[in-house]
This record gives C-alpha cells, structure tokens and sequence, in this order.
C-alpha cells in the first residue's frame, strides 16, 4: 500500500506564500503622501438617506437632524398646548361651579312641587344607606314647605324674612312664656356663618327675647342646655349637628312654638358646597334635624314650614 500522501498545510484568506511579492502597482512610493479621509470625502447623510424613490429618513433620525431653532419651536409649541389645555379646564372647572352656584341660589325660587323633589335627591346622597321604607318614613312632602317663589330678597336674611313671611316679625315682638322655645329656627353650615346670621337678625332681639347662638365651637353642650333652660328665645340660628344633639340628647330646645324651620342653602363654603351638600353638615341635617320624629310630626300637621332661603 502506497504511504500516504503528506496533508497540504490549510491555507486560509489570510496566508500568503513564503515567496509572494505584491506587484508594483498596489504599493506606495516613498514618495507618495498618505491620504486620509476628510469630511468632504464623507458622503452626506441626507444624500445616503434618500434613496432613488425620494422617501424620507426614520422618523427617530430625522428629529434628530432638525435644526436646534426648529426643536425648540416644535417644544414651545408643545408647552403652549399644555397650557392653554390646564387653562380649559380651569374654565370648566370655574364654569361647573358656577352651574351649582345658580342652581343652589335658585333652589328657593322653585315651586313647592319641584323644591321637595329636589331636596329628597339631596337627602338620598347624604343617606344612600336608607331602605325604601325608612325613605318614606322620612319623605318631606310637598304641603311642609313654604312657597318662596316670587321672593326676590336673597341677600339678607333680615330682608327675606320681612317679604316671606310677612307676618312675623310681629309675631316675634310676642315672647314666648316657655325658655329655649324659639319661633323661628335658622340651620347654617358653620360657625361663622352661624354668627353672621346672627348679626343680620339682631333687629328681632328684645330685652327679654335672645338670639340664640347655638354651634358646638368652643362651645359644650352642658353650656347650651343650660342656656336654653333659662333664656327665651325669638330665632335660634346653629348648624346641624348641635341643633340635632339639641333635639336627640335634650329637652332644652323645644317645638312648642316653632312655626319656620329656615334652611340656610343660598351660602357656599370656599368648596362651592351648599348646606345640603357638605359631608360634615348633611347627614346631621338630614337624620337629626329634618329626620327628627318630633319635627316631622309637626310638619305633617302643618303646625311649621320649611323654608329654603
């Protein structure tokens, strides 16, 4: 058998022969400078982009040769939208405050009919978890409030008192034989606005009738029983949550000779929010005060009026 024939060494794309010479034309003279690649040699991006079809380049490098001045035009631009965006809904916002404004302000304006359906819509946000039949139980009807439609004195109390119920600031000149028994009772959503009120109807105070003040602000309860069990009273203004501890945990605020229950919903706090609609004001007034069974039962005998100033 014939030896085997030596294996060619491999040969690869980088092996030359020990005897391969480059020929003439592909080395460089001593003499020839070397040449180096200068940007005008490079090609232009734009031109490289652009292919025979005239297509555009990517989006992502297109924006990133646009010229500085038109960046920051297309960034002030995108800053002009987001402003004029948060003035819009300012203005909505703004305007929607408005709405409820006017609508809270013309609550007193409506019909009987109207007004007692628009009263029990708020009493079912303020109590959502009430059953259809404790809903009933405490259903203000149409016949409890008193029509102050065609009143036009909204701005004072005083003055809306005179041309609503013509016939009581007589009635108020009569003072009752029984202390803490007020003729008139006024329900706000505040302290302050409570002493505001207060202040509107001072003409009504006499010698021996007051004007009660009744809130639970730097004021305890104890300190109210007591009051009321020695004074008289011609209207007693306080917000729904003592006026309804009054009523639940006392006998010194009595109904003996309440003939107008007034419902202070024309004021808006600083959230736009009227008496019937502040969290902290509405399930008082609407379980303690409105929802009070003494209350209810004189309302349904027409012996007193809701009245919405």
């Amino acid at each position: 058998m014939p030896p085997a024939a030596a294996r060619a060494p491999a040969i690869s794309g980088d092996s030359l022969e020990e005897d391969f010479v480059l020929e003439a034309d592909f080395v460089p003279s001593d003499t020839e400078d070397a040449h180096t690649l200068s940007d005008a040699d490079l090609p232009n991006p734009i031109s490289v982009l652009l292919s025979d079809d005239d297509s555009p380049p990517p989006p992502s490098l297109s924006a990133s040769l646009e010229p500085p001045a038109k960046k920051r035009k297309l960034e002030g631009k995108d800053k002009d939208e987001k402003r004029e965006s948060k003035r819009q809904a300012k203005k909505l916002k703004v305007e929607k405050a408005e709405l409820e404004k006017g609508e809270v302000r013309s609550l007193g304006l409506l019909p009987a009919e109207s007004l007692a359906d628009r009263v029990m819509e708020k009493q079912a946000k303020a109590l959502p978890g009430l059953s259809q039949i404790e809903r009933d139980d405490l259903r203000l009807a149409e016949l409890m409030f008193l029509d102050t439609s065609s009143v036009t004195e909204r701005d004072s109390l005083l003055a809306f008192i005179k041309q609503a119920i013509p016939t009581l600031p007589s009635t108020l000149a009569k003072p009752t034989k029984k202390a803490g028994s007020p003729r008139v009772i006024v329900i706000a959503g505040a302290a302050l606005r409570v002493a505001d009120l207060c202040r509107e109807v001072k003409p009504f105070k006499m010698k021996d009738v007051d004007i009660g003040k009744l809130f639970a602000k730097h004021i305890k309860l104890a300190d109210h029983v007591e009051y009321l069990d020695k004074t008289k009273l011609g209207i007693a203004v306080g917000t729904p949550g003592r006026i309804g501890k009054l009523f639940t945990d006392t006998e010194s605020l009595s109904l003996t000779h309440l003939s107008h229950l007034i419902l202070d919903v024309s004021h808006l706090d600083a959230k736009k929010r009227s008496l019937l609609d502040m969290p902290e004001c509405r399930e008082d007034l609407f379980r303690h005060v409105l929802g009070d069974k003494d209350v209810l039962e004189r309302l349904r005998m027409g012996r007193m009026k809701l009245v919405l100033f």
